[in-house]
């Protein structure tokens, strides 16, 4: 699988997943990342039996097409030691199982020496388990993802816990100033505006126009590594939802390419939002259900010949974007369980995000990190604490 291949599966994985997650929360901001997700589920494909229907199961939902699990694990590797050059990103990978357990020997030297995630051994029975599990991703995320593992999920028949956490912190290429920050109307609905604080700036940018989309969309790149965010506005005469249904046939890559730099008047909401989701059902509903159930095949996973099936698969993420850049990350937590170019002169073009918008947090080459929409605001936390600069006390 090749890179380009690797960000296609990639953008048509979050694509699939988007749906599922606008359809379990309506009219909620949301926010998640698909590598994250991916490559936690990733983690996973390693440990089901090969040419088993589990295994099948889940190259087809996670869309990794017709490659065995050597070459699949070796894709990631190639992002992940690409990721791991950039400075702004951090994004580790975690495997704990049952203390007293051994896991496979393919299995384990997969993941250690592909997705670079060594065991680490645990009494999941316990009452430090959660915790020091939830300490080490809240570690990885510069304390943004807390408490991941909630009350419960890990009992004594958890048997593996594989954690993708990922975090990035990147600042504009052309920043918005400050002191043209000003709260203006954002329009949920058309006709019901609120008020929200929408920065400001006019400065050349990646621009297009999009018919088929009925939106307009805007690249606004970081300073670090090739990462920008996309936005995707619909028209005034469309919606989100009509949007994101049509992005399902569309490329991120071909859209981008098909940008031109023009000099363009920006209005885009200071805001931030943190989303959580347990992902079985959305799993079962992308035609990936038996990993959940009695007929789930995870042969590779440990050495003894236990029973095992996925109990829970948990998301949560975050993302902060205001006038020095874009702060986001996110966590994914899957328990495996015993069964039971030059400015042109002319008037700029006019991006103005006063009303619900898609964006995608992107690299050229390895696609989407992050994805997530804007539909609803909530004043308290879109105003700028100027004592904590946005930090989790504003909560």
């Amino acid at each position: 699988m090749k890179d380009e291949e690797f960000a296609q599966g990639l953008e048509q994985f979050a694509y699939s997943l988007l749906d599922q997650l606008c359809r379990a929360n309506p009219g909620q901001n949301i926010i998640y990342s698909p590598l994250s997700v991916r490559t936690s589920a990733g983690m996973l494909r390693m440990g089901a039996t090969e040419g088993s229907v589990t295994a099948k199961e889940l190259d087809e939902g996670l869309r990794f097409g017709e490659r065995n699990a050597q070459e699949v694990a070796e894709n990631f590797e190639t992002v992940l030691k690409y990721y791991k050059q950039c400075q702004a990103l951090n994004m580790v990978n975690g495997l704990y199982v049952m203390k007293g357990l051994e896991l496979g020997g393919q299995f384990e030297n997969i993941l250690e020496n592909k997705f670079y995630s060594k065991p680490m051994e645990t009494d999941f029975g316990s009452d430090q388990a959660a915790s020091i599990i939830n300490q080490w991703v809240e570690s990885q995320t510069n304390n943004l993802i807390k408490d991941i593992i909630g009350p419960g999920v890990l009992t004594q028949d958890t048997r593996i816990l594989l954690v993708n956490a990922i975090q990035f912190k990147g600042n504009w290429s052309i920043r918005f100033n400050e002191s043209d920050t000003q709260e203006e109307e954002f329009f949920l609905e058309p006709g019901k505006p609120v008020r929200v604080r929408m920065m400001h700036v006019s400065d050349s940018f990646f621009f297009a126009t999009l018919p088929k989309l009925e939106a307009t969309a805007l690249k606004m790149k970081y300073s670090a590594c090739n990462l920008a965010m996309i936005l995707i506005l619909p028209d005034e005469k469309s919606s989100l939802t009509n949007l994101e249904n049509k992005l399902t046939g569309t490329s991120l890559q071909a859209l981008s390419s098909s940008m031109t730099l023009e000099k363009v008047d920006v209005k885009v909401p200071s805001f931030r939002a943190e989303f959580q989701q347990e992902l079985s059902e959305a799993f079962k509903l992308m035609n990936m259900s038996l990993i959940f159930s009695e007929q789930a095949e995870f042969g590779s996973m440990l050495k003894s010949l236990e029973p095992l099936f996925v109990s829970k698969i948990i998301h949560k993420a975050f993302i902060e974007v205001n006038e020095e850049g874009t702060e986001a990350a996110a966590a994914t937590a899957v328990v495996v369980s015993l069964r039971t170019l030059p400015v042109p002169q002319h008037p700029p073009k006019v991006f103005h995000a006063n009303r619900p918008f898609f964006y995608a947090i992107y690299d050229d080459s390895h696609g989407v990190l992050f994805v997530g929409h804007f539909n609803t605001t909530n004043l308290e936390k879109s105003k700028k604490c100027k004592s904590c600069n946005y930090k989790n006390e504003c909560k």
